[in-house]
Order: structure tokens, then sequence, then C-alpha cells
């Protein structure tokens, strides 16, 4: 065919602009954007760890990949410039996290930090330890980073324990080193190389020559001597570098355990634990720039619980070393001003007037002290009887058994739990330092105690008497108040649920109860309701369980008790201590614009709040989820006054201590968390971090609320994320997730990909499907129903759409919505596939089982708690079978996918069993993953990893075609080659 040159002139042209289009696209244009895959998890990275300087001008935080080398990024924030350190290895089995908050010095010339071990470093040693080759001295350990902010550079300590720095003052910074690597023990073959003509080097003459044999009997004997000695199994300090951050010099001390600044960094205290040198055991004061510490005690001992008040005036600790000669050794309490020269016994069983016999100060419990440091809290313990030695070696044995009794005050696995804080529970006393008095206010049926920071009335309160009553309703408490002077305790209100608290100022006790707010006034023991006449309800208006409705929780207390400020759904209250007087502070505003306040606390250390004080205020419209920040204050008559707000989501602002910065992160389901920094009236905020940068090569999605209506006529509101381009003339597959009420707690949040126990939002819209999160609420005794009523119409609405393709509808949740689907797929036929995690298939067995991991028992949970059933087995047996997924097992005609751990100590395993083995005899589709030894969710990466992959090989083959995987289609049994392990080989 004959082309004519126009035509060959235009094909140019449009050629030219094809190509040159291309060159000139954006880096996120769509051409160049791909669906998120599994292999991208391991270098996205997070933000972690954000800390900024006093003075405001410095900023840091960490750059954390799931699998790799985590950096910390310093950032100038009047010039932008920047300084990077790697800090460490960041994968599985690791604590780079943990280990790296790094720190500014207050004086914002230093960051302060800890190293992690490398990649490498770490990989080497796993591979080596596997192999049985590894020895601890090759063990990686963290090491000090110390960067200098003038130029960046770091220079490196190593092999580091922990570090600490004054809390208000800049110019030193003290680092705990790890021992030194002990000798490796020689193993059996070395030994038997050595009898065999090769030198032997020994400690002690009398070993030389000796035959294998004799040398582990002896070993063996040496052994049963030392456990016949008392045993304190006391831990012994390392070496201390105290560094100057501005001279680089450096003081050492050896053997330290224990080590305290003071805030001001004019005091440094340490406490000295020696193995080689018991007689230097001790606290020592030490003035950094001076030439040597000072003991203000000292000896063999353990010292312990160092403590000092508010201002730092007085300082008090624990030590035995007055004890030493006893089997069991007691401590005492010693204490001083900050500044004395030595401690001064303050507290000892033997010589203290009205210390109760047979008891001595413990070291179970803390130091305390009142703000002023005029008394001092501590705890005292009954002294325990001298171990009896036992040397006969034909001692008949005991049963080994746990008895079960119907009086108990919590199940036996309950008990197991509890034991070890039982076990160290003590009696709360305080000692008057000036007038030498000593108190003891805590006793066998009240032994939680708390000292007021006044130091004059001290709050108790006890759930003795209604322990049974946990496994059934919750808990419930006996209230009282102490004086700490004579010890006398009065009772304020018995059995509330949930228990009460003192005010800052110690003159009110307060307390939430049936739907209001009341306030006990100590000195007249008078109670007041205080919210009853204000007509609006401060009970948790969305409340959908059996239990008592919780409140919205109180912002706090003005300065020196004056008025109690308590939350509303929305509006925040002024409420004098005895309900005379109130008023919104907020006018009102919350509730006629339909916006909730909640105080944002940018003083850690505030304990009231100053009514003249501006307060910053988290604002969040409820029907949009539109959310920001406002500011108001106590006295004032005008509404709040808007500062920011925007459909995203806000972290809680922090501010620089001493400037009027604050920085915070921002964030939507298509936006990244990165760092903004801002005055407090949030004029042009600035962003400072870009990891945002790391969505450009992903197709991502948008998400909308939508609202909807439950088939009985609740409105309802659901979560709907589309994918990028999405075309309403398309027909997708539709993924739902469900668990209850998520529209607040999803809406506008930002998902970081990875893997996981439940599908990843952005995984799977990545990847083509469309997401939908519903809400689910609740009335009484039929909760699978009513998640039925919730979940199916809010499919239907999509449905008719016209974008959802219905013969590809997913679901997946796991727990109480991993329970919800398995109830679903006995009544409706509408999913494709189903993922149901950890679900209780058999309320009628799972209902008197154990949750392991508390040791409780369930029965509170189906009655009163997330089940919602409302009352017990026998009073409604039918309730719970036909709540109960097992008992309609032959309905089931969805294709089911579930996981349920060995380990899981929330919802026994055997739930999972006993539906799949259900599912296996009725010969419908199922599979369970159990990851042995993983609990209620998947912990380990590997773990995670795996298990993502095989629930996206699922519903990609029942909702996309996909093709089966093997697992799929043949299993994996237990006597496959790649999976058989030989049994372990045991003795007769």
């Amino acid at each position: 065919m004959f082309l004519g040159k126009g035509f060959l002139k235009l094909l140019t042209i449009v050629t030219v602009l094809v190509f040159f289009a291309a060159l000139t696209a954006e880096p996120g244009a769509t051409s160049k954007k791909r669906p998120l895959s599994h292999d991208d998890y391991d270098s996205w990275k997070t933000i972690r760890g954000s800390a900024i300087s006093a003075n405001g001008n410095w900023l840091l935080y960490l750059e954390v990949p799931q699998d790799g080398e985590a950096d910390l990024v310093v950032t100038n924030l009047q010039n932008n410039k920047e300084y990077r350190h790697t800090i460490g290895y960041s994968g599985e089995g690791t604590d780079s996290e943990k280990a790296a908050k790094a720190q500014f010095s207050y004086d914002a010339t230093q960051v302060v930090f800890l190293i992690s071990p490398s990649q490498a470093e770490v990989k080497k040693y796993k591979k080596a330890k596997k192999k049985k080759k590894a020895k601890v001295k090759d063990k990686p350990l963290k090491k000090l980073g110390i960067m200098d902010l003038a130029d960046g550079k770091v220079s490196i300590a190593e092999r580091i324990k922990s570090f600490k720095m004054p809390k208000e003052a800049g110019g030193w910074l003290a680092y705990l080193k790890e021992a030194p690597p002990k000798p490796e023990k020689k193993d059996k073959e070395e030994i038997e190389k050595e009898e065999k003509g090769k030198e032997v080097v020994e400690t002690s003459k009398e070993l030389k020559g000796k035959k294998i044999e004799n040398i582990k009997e002896e070993k063996g004997k040496e052994k049963k001597e030392s456990k016949g000695k008392k045993d304190k199994k006391k831990k012994y300090g390392t070496r201390l570098i105290l560094h100057s951050l501005k001279e680089g010099k450096e003081k050492i001390f050896e053997d330290v355990l224990l080590y305290y600044f003071s805030k001001d960094g004019e005091n440094f205290f340490f406490i000295v634990s020696s193995k080689k040198k018991p007689e230097s055991d001790g606290l020592y004061r030490f003035i950094p720039g001076s030439d040597t510490p000072a003991p203000l005690l000292s000896g063999k001992g353990s010292y312990k619980k160092f403590a000092m008040n508010k201002h730092e005036t007085m300082l008090a600790f624990l030590t035995d070393r007055d004890d030493q000669k006893a089997d069991e050794s007691t401590f005492n309490l010693y204490g001083c001003k900050t500044g004395d020269v030595r401690a001064a016994l303050w507290v000892s069983h033997t010589t203290t007037k009205n210390f109760p016999r047979s008891m001595a100060v413990s070291d179970k419990s803390d130091v305390s002290f009142s703000e002023d440091g005029r008394v001092v809290m501590f705890g005292i313990k009954e002294i325990p009887e001298p171990k009896k030695e036992d040397n006969n070696p034909e001692k008949e044995k005991k049963a080994k058994f746990e008895l079960w009794h119907w009086n108990d005050p919590y199940p036996q696995p309950q008990q197991k739990k509890l034991a070890k804080k039982v076990h160290d529970n003590t009696y709360e006393s305080v000692y008057h330092i000036k007038s030498k008095r000593f108190v003891k206010l805590a006793d066998k049926d009240i032994l939680d105690v708390l000292l007021n920071r006044n130091g004059k009335v001290a709050y108790g309160e006890t759930i003795l008497p209604y322990t049974k009553y946990v496994s059934f309703f919750g808990s419930f408490y006996d209230i009282y108040v102490f004086d700490v002077k004579s010890g006398k305790k009065t009772l304020v209100r018995k059995k509330l649920y949930d228990g009460a608290n003192l005010s800052p100022n110690g003159k009110y006790v307060y307390w939430y109860e049936d739907k209001n707010w009341y306030v006990y006034n100590i000195a007249s023991k008078v109670i007041k309701n205080i919210t009853a006449s204000l007509g609006v309800p401060f009970d948790r208006e969305d409340w959908d369980t059996p239990n008592p409705p919780r409140s919205y929780g109180i912002l706090g207390w003005t300065d020196n008790d004056a008025s109690i400020l308590i939350y509303d759904r929305y509006d925040i209250w002024e409420i004098t201590p005895d309900g005379a007087k109130s008023r919104r502070i907020t006018e009102g505003y919350g509730r006629e614009n339909h916006i909730s306040f909640r105080y944002v606390k940018l003083d850690p250390e505030e304990i009231t709040v100053n009514p003249r004080k501006t307060l910053l205020l988290r604002a969040t419209h409820v029907d949009t989820m539109a959310a920001g920040f406002y500011r108001d204050q106590v006295n004032g008559n005008r509404p709040p006054e808007k500062l920011i707000m925007a459909g995203k989501r806000f972290d809680q602002p922090r501010k620089a201590k001493n400037a009027e910065i604050i920085y915070y992160t921002r964030f939507d389901f298509d936006e990244y968390p990165d760092i903004r920094v801002t005055d407090l009236s949030f004029n042009n905020p600035r962003k400072i971090t870009d990891l945002g940068r790391q969505m450009e090569p992903f197709t991502w999605g948008k998400e909308e609320l939508r609202s909807f209506f439950s088939s009985d006529g609740k409105p309802l509101k659901g979560v709907l994320i589309k994918p990028d381009h999405f075309d309403p003339q398309k027909k997708y597959p539709l993924m739902v997730y469900i668990y209850e009420t998520l529209h607040n707690y999803v809406s506008h949040r930002f998902r970081h990909p990875g893997p996981g126990t439940s599908v990843n939002p952005i995984y799977y819209v990545s990847n083509g499907y469309v997401m939908w999160l519903p809400d689910i609420e609740y009335d009484t005794g039929y909760p699978g129903k009513d998640a039925l009523k919730c979940v199916l119409p809010g499919i239907e609405m999509l449905i008719r759409e016209g974008f959802i393709n219905p013969e590809a509808i997913g679901i997946q949740g796991h727990s109480w919505g991993g329970y919800q689907i398995a109830y679903m797929v006995t009544q409706t036929n509408i999913f494709a596939a189903a993922e149901a995690g950890a679900p209780v298939s058999n309320m009628t067995s799972a209902y008197g089982g154990i949750r392991w991991g508390s040791g409780m028992v369930r029965q509170f949970q189906y009655e009163r708690s997330q089940s919602r059933l409302g009352d017990t087995l026998w009073r409604v047996p039918l309730r719970y079978i036909e709540n109960s997924p097992l008992f309609r097992a032959d309905k089931v005609r969805t294709p089911l996918l579930m996981i349920h751990n060995d380990e899981d100590g929330a919802v026994p395993w055997y739930q999972g069993i006993e539906f799949m083995m259900a599912l296996r005899r009725l010969e419908r589709e199922a599979y369970m993953f159990n990851y042995n030894g993983e609990k209620h969710g998947l912990r380990k990466r590997v773990n995670q990893m795996h298990w993502t992959k095989c629930m996206q090989e699922f519903f990609d083959h029942h909702l996309k075609g996909a093709p089966a995987p093997g697992w799929m289609k043949e299993g994996i049994k237990a006597w496959d080659p790649a999976v058989y392990e030989e049994p372990k080989k045991t003795g007769d």
C-alpha cells in the first residue's frame, strides 16, 4: 500500500510527541506504576523513634526497613542540614528499634544512640550457632554512637549495655559496658586429647593428671556443695564510663550495676556490686568534674531501689548489708539529703519503733517520695523462714498435682499467672523523715496503696472480696483512703466496677458509676453525683455489650483540685467537686457541630491544668472522620478556635521542651505519615521527611467513607477502598474485612505494606481488588446474626452499584472477626472464599475453657463481653448452640481457610480443630494452618511471610481464577521428606 508524504509527516510528529511525553512523564505516572508484590516488603521503611531537641533546632528519627539496616537521621530545622548513621539490623530476632532510641543532649550539641549488630554480623552468628560452632566471645553486641552536631562526625564505643544523660543539663554522658566474655569451657573432646598426652593447663594442682570421670565427679560434688550454701543470686556490675561531652575526658568506675544522674547533672549516683571486691559494694555519689566518688554507704551486700523526690532534695535506697550473716538476709531503708556525705539508717525491723514483728523492709516493692521529700513510701514483708537443707538421697518422692477447689479465688491457671505477684506482695508503709515516725498502711485485706504527691493522704483499693467475680462479671473494688500520719483508713465505696482515683492534691476521690461521675470529699466524707443534672450522657453512646457502659474519661483536674474536667462524647465540661457549678469549656460547640474534642498534653510532666493556659485540642468530626486541632482555655467564654482541619488523620503532636515548636505526622490511606514541623498555631507546617516517595512506583488506591443501613434499619458506616484509576464500568473482585466497629479506627489510616496475620488492604487494592471494611453493631444474645445483618446489606449495596463481581467476593477476619466469618458461612453462600483466623466454632465447649495467656476462665467473655450472649450456658443453652458454627457445619458450601496456632493463649486451638474435623467429615473444602509455637497472632516474620502468600494464593484462586498452588491441591503430609523429622532419641 502506498503512503503519502503527509501521512508519513503526521506519523513522525505523533511518534515524536509520544516519545517526548514518555520522557517528560512524572515519576509516579500510571504507565510506570506496578502492583505491590510480597518481595517489596523487606526494603519498605517506616519512621520510628522520633525526638526533637529541647531548643527546637534539631529533629531525629529512625528509618527502619522491615528487614535490613536501619538508619538514624538527624535534621537541622534551621538550615535543613542532614546527618545519617547506620544503627544496625532491623530484621527478625533483633532489637535495633528498641536499642537505637537516640537521644539529644539537653544543650543539643550531641546525639547519643545505641548501634545494634549489622545484618552481616547477625547472620554470621546465627549460622555459626546453627552449626553449634558459635562461641560466647563471637556474639555481636551493641555499640554506642556519639554524634557531634557541629559536623556530624560519630565516635564509637564497643560492647555497650546502656547509656544515660542528665535530663535538664548538657555536658555529660554515662554508659555501662558489657562484661568481658568468659573463657570458653573445654568440651569432652578437648579433655580427651589433653588426657592422651597434650599439656594440661589447670588452675588446681589436685586436678592435674586425673581422668575425665574423676574431673566430672569432683565438679558434680562442688555443685552439690555450692547448692547447700545460701544462694542469693546476686547480680554483679561491669565497667561504667562517665564521659565529658565537652572535653572528651572520661572517668572509669568498675563493677557498676546501676547508675543515675540528677536532672541538673550536678550529681551522679551509682551502685557497685563487685564479685572480686565485695567490700566495695555500695551506693556512691560523684560530682562530675571532680576527682573521686564518695560512698554514701558501702559494705558487702545488695543495694537496690534508688529513688529521689521530684525536686531531688532527698534520696533513699534499700540494702541488706547489715544482715549479711543471716541465711535469708533482710533489707533496711537508708536515705539522706542529696548533698549529704553519708546516708543514714531510716528504717530497720530491729530498731524502728512500731515496726511489726517478724517482718522486714522488702526489696520487692519500689521506694517513692512525696514531692517535698518529707515522706517516703516502701514495702515491708514477712521474714522468710530459713530454708531447710535436705541431704537425704533416698528422700521419698511426692506426688505432683494441683487441686482445683470450688471456692478458689481464681482458677488454677490464673493462680499460676498471679503466683509471683502474690508471692512478692508487700505491705506499703511510710516513714516521716523529720519526725522519724514509721506507719504501716497496707494490710492483708488492702495490699494496693498509693501515696499522694503531697504526702498527706494515700489511696487504697482491694479486689479481694470479689475475686471470683472476675471470671464472670469483671473487676470490682472496695475503695479506701488513708491518713498517712496515723495510718487510719476510711472506707469510701464498696464494690465499684473498675475502681476509682485520687485527685492530684489529695482532696477528693472520684469515680464513674451507673452512667454518672461521683466525687467524695475526703475532709467532709460527703459523696456527690456531679453529672446527673447536666442533661447529656457521659456514658458511651455507642456501647453495645452487656457489660456496664464505659465513660468517655476525664481530661484531668485544674490547679489545687479546684475543678474536674470531664469528657462527654463531644465536649469538655468543667465541674466543681461539689457539683454546684458546671459549664462546657468548649461552649457546646462540639455537640452542635458533631466534633469530638480531646486534650493534647504537650508537657509530659504536667499534673494539673492551669485554667488560664491555652489548651491544644484534638478535633474529630464524628460523621466525616475529618480531623485536626483547635485551641481553647478553661477560663473563657468563646467557642474553640480552629487551627487546622482536613480529611486526614493526625498523630500526637510533640513539643520541644524550651521552644514553641511542635512536630507531628499527617496521613491518609494514600498519604505516607511523613513528619511535619510547625508552631503552636499550625502556621505554615513544613514537611521534614520524605519517605512517601516509596509509594511512587506502585499502584495504590483511594478511600471513601460510606453510609448504609443494617437489615433492621441501624445507620452504619464502612470504609470502601478502590484501586487507582477505578473504572465503574469494570467488575472487580471484592475483599471484605470485618471485626466490630471499624470506621473510627481505619478511616484515613495509612497502612504500611507488609506481611501479617490478616489481609493487608494496600496489597489487595494494589493488585486489583476492591476492599470493604463495614461496621458491625450488636444487640445482646445473637452476635452471629447481628454480624449477618450488618455485613450482607453493605455487600449488597456495592453489588447494586455495579462495579463488584458478585461471583468473586471474599471475606477475612481474625479472632472475633474469625468467629463471625465461621458463623456466616453456615448461613450464606454469598462468598466465593472465606478465611477465618483463630475462630471460636463451639461456644458450648469454649465457654468453660481457659484463656491460657492470662489463665482466666472464658465465661465472662461469653456472658458479658465480646460474645454478648448475656447469660450462662445452663440458663440459655440453645443460645450458645445457635451461635456456634459447629452445629451448622453441614450448611457450609464456601471454601474455607483457617489459621489456628497451637500456642494460642486467647482462643484455644481446639476450636479450630473442632470445625476443621467437622468440615473434613462433610468433605467440604477447608484448610487449617497451624504455625507451631506461634500464639494468637503470628510474630515470626518467616511465618508471616509464608502465611501472607498462602492466603493470597487462596483468594486469588477462588476470586481471580489463578491456578491453585500445590498445598491446596495435594496438602502437605507429615511424612513428606521435606517436613519429616526423625524423632529424638530418649533414654530408657
